[in-house]
């Protein structure tokens, strides 16, 4: 689901025609940076319980 998640907000953020204001722009960077971090350790407690 993070992985979805961090291709949807990449795609998001390079198809836009114009700059998000600047709350936004933030929001979105924090929720792609959680996505992240959330596919990293879904991936790292994965391999663990192998």
């Amino acid at each position: 689901m993070s992985g979805i998640t961090s291709v949807l907000l990449i795609y998001q953020m390079m198809s836009a025609s114009e700059a998000p204001s600047q709350a936004l722009a933030i929001l979105q960077y924090a929720l792609l940076a959680c996505s992240l971090i959330g596919l990293v350790g879904s991936v790292v407690m994965s391999l663990q319980e192998r």
